[in-house]
């Protein structure tokens, strides 16, 4: 069964293409299997921790939160609240919505790409996307990357739908699909750079749709402008080293990479009159490295929602390579074999028990299982208490020594030893203490009344017990 669609191929032209309407749903079963695979194995790490500890909390301490720090991920914190109170393993639970969003993902580059270029190349491009072991990762985290990125391909597709057929419904569509990437994570609005290559065909409806965008953003804006030094103050100038390691951690392999950079370029030949997608797979990720020479924004993470874009001119490259190296359907086979084949080592890495920065699965279960009544806990920082508490059982019987019952600030050093008056050992959660957080004067009041034990290590994360001394 088919039905006929258009695609756009220079300005003001069109060109008539078959839509096969179970191509996009393939690679969505493939996306959807391939997350689901051991999807609760891996341990959750920091940043996962902070969704799951965030979400949690009663909703006046989420607002008094969020105005301090993290209002970038507000709208996703409230969209997991419902799941963090399902009651389901944790790891499930807040990992289900980027599981569906890859899934999502993989059927929108599918069928963007058999807008484009042809059903086939959709099908390949979905294909491919479905086996990148970055998308597959953050198809696995309780973060809100995936989500960025199958809303970013939602925004692609609504802007293309409204720049062919112009109208008040399609630029509505398209300004809320922007709102909320924005909403999502900010700096994905890097992708608008892009759009700008497909925008200017309609510029004044487009710019109308990007105004009532700013609009709705404007409360998140500002807000965040504020809260940059305590969001991002973690990240530092990337280097030439870093940009040129993007392509293996999209890919997994340098043989993977080399498989797809040739499909990619074809792609880029192919679609070279849609030069959105060119944009899109190239531009977000050099304007965030650019930029970040100066003030630093670059992450691979951060730049995921471009990863689709490189996938669809993959798609349509393998297409075209099999129409100049009969028969035509050897190369796209092969190209999307050669991905599954190569990637398959990362696959399985990255579903180890401990292959997140962190392990704070074991974390906790040491604790649980060394810990006695009546023991306290410090937390060095104090917001560490967000990083490790994924899984909150074994915190939760400690006696919390870095911030007062109801009181937002930490403890001052004296006030820290008056509230370990009667305990005998204290442990201690951080990261290494041996340069950045060797002064805290939470940790030199400690060392006063208390021994340091050995250190254990999870990952980037340190748990130390401190006993009174005699």
């Amino acid at each position: 069964m088919t039905v006929t669609a258009t695609a756009v191929v220079t300005p003001g032209e069109t060109r008539p293409l078959r839509r096969i309407w179970w191509v996009p749903i393939v690679p969505a079963l493939v996306a959807l299997a391939m997350g689901a695979w051991q999807i609760t194995i891996p341990s959750m790490w920091r940043d996962e921790s902070v969704t799951a500890v965030v979400a949690r909390m009663p909703l006046p301490d989420m607002w008094r939160l969020l105005g301090d720090m993290d209002a970038v991920h507000g709208l996703y914190y409230f969209l997991m609240r419902p799941l963090a109170a399902s009651g389901w393993p944790v790891e499930w639970a807040l990992r289900l919505p980027s599981l569906v969003a890859f899934a999502a993902t993989a059927y929108g580059v599918a069928a963007l790409g058999g807008r484009l270029a042809g059903p086939w190349a959709g099908l390949c491009g979905g294909l491919i996307y479905a086996l990148l072991p970055i998308a597959s990762r953050y198809g696995q985290e309780a973060r809100s990357y995936a989500l960025v990125s199958a809303v970013t391909v939602l925004a692609t597709w609504l802007l293309l739908a409204a720049v062919e057929r112009p109208g008040f419904v399609r630029f509505a569509a398209y300004a809320l699909s922007v709102a909320l990437l924005g909403w999502l994570h900010v700096y994905a609005l890097l992708m608008l750079i892009p759009h700008a290559f497909a925008g200017w065909r309609r510029p004044i409806r487009w710019l109308l749709a990007l105004a009532v965008a700013a609009a709705l953003l404007a409360p998140l804006a500002l807000t965040a402008a504020g809260q940059r030094d305590t969001q991002l103050y973690w990240l530092k100038v990337p280097t030439p080293d870093e940009l040129a390691a993007f392509p293996l951690q999209v890919a997994g392999s340098w043989q993977a990479v080399g498989v797809i950079g040739v499909a990619t370029l074809a792609g880029l030949w192919r679609t070279r009159r849609i030069p959105v997608v060119a944009a899109w797979a190239v531009l977000p990720v050099l304007i965030s490295y650019g930029v970040s020479q100066v003030y630093p924004m670059y992450h691979p993470r951060y730049v995921l929602f471009a990863v689709p874009g490189m996938a669809v001119l993959a798609g349509a490259g393998l297409v075209w390579l099999g129409r100049l190296l009969p028969p035509r359907w050897a190369p796209p086979a092969l190209g999307v074999v050669l991905v599954g084949v190569l990637t398959a080592g990362t696959q399985v890495a990255i579903r180890q028990p401990d292959s997140r920065a962190d392990d704070l699965r074991a974390l906790a279960n040491t604790l649980r299982t060394d810990e006695l009544p009546g023991d306290g806990v410090l937390y060095v920082p104090d917001q560490y208490r967000l990083f490790v508490g994924a899984y909150p059982e074994p915190y939760d019987r400690l006696t919390d020594l870095t911030r007062a019952s109801g009181v937002y600030w930490p403890r001052s050093g004296q006030e820290l030893l008056a509230a370990a008056t009667g305990l005998t050992r204290v442990w201690v959660v951080s990261p290494s203490t041996v340069f950045r957080y060797r002064d805290d004067p939470r940790l030199l009041a400690l060392r006063t009344q208390f021994k340091k034990g050995e250190v254990s290590t999870f990952g980037s994360i340190h748990l130390v017990l401190y006993t009174r001394k005699r």
